[in-house]
């Protein structure tokens, strides 16, 4: 029983030796989902929102070209909550 439980054992580690020795003939090829001259996913909106706390809250966003780091568009707003719940600029 001893012998086969190593026969067992020696099998799975020549298996994985094998497979990592197969695997280092192949360099992975990353992929890319649009070629590189496209402007697809060239800008970046971030969005944004806090509470401050009583009936008062703020809300906003940037839009960020990812070729240049410049930031291209961006808002600010203040939002107040009136009695009734509803939301007030």
């Amino acid at each position: 029983m001893k012998q086969r439980k190593m026969s067992v054992l020696s099998l799975m580690v020549g298996m994985l030796l094998l497979s990592f020795l197969a695997g280092s003939f192949w360099t992975p090829q990353w992929a890319t989902a649009e070629p590189e001259e496209s402007v697809v996913g060239r800008y970046q909106i971030s969005a944004w929102s806090s509470y401050s706390g009583g009936r008062v809250h703020h809300s906003g966003y940037y839009v960020i070209d990812t070729t240049t780091g410049e930031v291209k568009d961006r808002g600010h707003e203040i939002h107040g909550i009136d009695e009734g719940g509803q939301t007030v600029k």
